[in-house]
C-alpha cells in the first residue's frame, strides 16, 4: 500500500549479501577504458577487433592488457576474463 514493499526476511538477507559481494571498478582501481577493454576480451575479441572497435593501435590494446595482468596480478588474458565474470560482471 503506499509505495512499501513487502519481501520475506530471507530475500532481504540475500539482496544485502549480493550487494556487499559486488564489487565496482574502483575496488580494483580499473579505469573505464580498461573495463571496456575487459569486456571485449570476455567477448573474445582479439586485439585487432578491440583495436578497431575502439579506435586504439593495437600497440596501445597491447599496452592496456599488460597494465591489467599487472595491476591485476594476472598471468594471462584467459585470467582477465575470469577476473571479470567472478567480480565485476553484474547479469
Amino acid at each position: 500500500m503506499a509505495g512499501n514493499m513487502v519481501l520475506d526476511s530471507e530475500v532481504i538477507k540475500d539482496i544485502r549479501l549480493s550487494n556487499q559481494a559486488r564489487k565496482s571498478i574502483e575496488d580494483f582501481d580499473i579505469t573505464e577504458r580498461e573495463l571496456e577493454i575487459i569486456k571485449l576480451l570476455a567477448e573474445g575479441m582479439n586485439n585487432k577487433e578491440i583495436s578497431q572497435t575502439l579506435y586504439l593501435s593495437e600497440g596501445t590494446v597491447r599496452n592496456y592488457i599488460s597494465n591489467l595482468l599487472d595491476k591485476l596480478d594476472l598471468r594471462d588474458r584467459s585470467q582477465i576474463v575470469v577476473f571479470y565474470y567472478k567480480n565485476l560482471y553484474n547479469e
